[in-house]
């Protein structure tokens, strides 16, 4: 299968982490062992809401140098995108050619939480700016990644959608899935053979076990539970969307940590109590 991803995405609504606050997550994420950070807060205006305006200049700037730090901690530095309901490919392709113009090469697009019909119209128009920003970025970079949230991103039903999305999205491109419902209390191995056999490829689990932008001022503490061991070996890897708050989410993604290096042996418990005694 080659590189799986292991870390988290922040993917969250509500306030997002700041700058010193990324950088330190990249730290955390290489020091555990972790190789992935997505970049995708909803409430980046130029991520979603205005999401065909160029970032500012000191916007850029903190980009190109959390990406060298992730370049340096051996993390995959994603940035993700999120055109909305009414995607055009052409203006895609030039935001992020100015992201590979400061040296990113890993991307997302963000199909997720918009006003569309979901049906095959919709996933053809999806799929379609996908392969040619994939298409794009082969003659740019050497090794591009990309990575996809459907608009249905949870869940069984097969729809028109959903087949049009597995038969047009270019294999290569990686699929979200977020598991039985948005906030999974459980992901367990009848539920990866389901979903592995209607999208016809193992997917990249966006683990929102931990989001807490739907229940404000509410901090989470327990460990990472209630997961298939499975889940690492039959997927292309896990990133835990966290909590708003930066610090008291560490203990969460450090347990989440402890489950992916070693499944089958994990104690959710005992991560917990490590978590709380390696972490200040």
């Amino acid at each position: 299968m080659g590189t799986k991803f292991f870390g988290v995405v922040e993917g969250f609504y509500r306030k997002p982490y700041t700058f010193r606050e990324r950088l330190d997550l990249i730290e955390f994420l290489s020091a555990l062992g972790l190789n992935t950070y997505v970049y995708g807060p909803k409430n980046d205006i130029y991520h979603r809401k205005k999401w065909l305006c160029l970032y500012p200049a000191s916007k850029m700037k903190e980009f190109k140098k959390l990406n060298a730090l992730s370049s340096a901690r051996n993390v995959h530095f994603n940035y993700a995108l999120s055109p909305m309901s009414d995607p055009d490919a052409k203006r895609i392709i030039n935001k992020i050619h100015s992201m590979i113009e400061i040296g990113i090469s890993q991307f997302s697009l963000f199909y997720d939480d918009i006003t569309v019909t979901v049906d095959k119209k919709t996933a053809e128009k999806q799929a379609a700016t996908a392969n040619e920003l994939l298409y794009f970025l082969r003659k740019k970079i050497p090794r591009p990644m990309l990575f996809f949230c459907p608009t249905q991103y949870r869940g069984f039903r097969k729809t028109r959608y959903i087949e049009t999305i597995t038969k047009e999205l270019d294999k290569s491109i990686m699929i979200f899935w977020t598991g039985p419902k948005v906030v999974s209390k459980r992901i367990d191995v009848s539920h990866l053979n389901k979903i592995t056999e209607l999208m016809k490829r193992p997917l990249l689990i966006w683990d929102n076990i931990f989001a807490n932008d739907y229940l404000p001022g509410v901090i989470l503490r327990f460990p990472y539970r209630y997961r298939a061991p499975q889940i690492v070996e039959q997927t292309q890897g896990i990133l835990i969307n966290p909590m708003n708050q930066y610090k008291p989410s560490k203990p969460l993604i450090y347990t989440a940590a402890e489950f992916i290096k070693a499944p089958y042996r994990y104690v959710p418990k005992k991560a917990w109590k490590q978590a709380m005694h390696n972490i200040n």
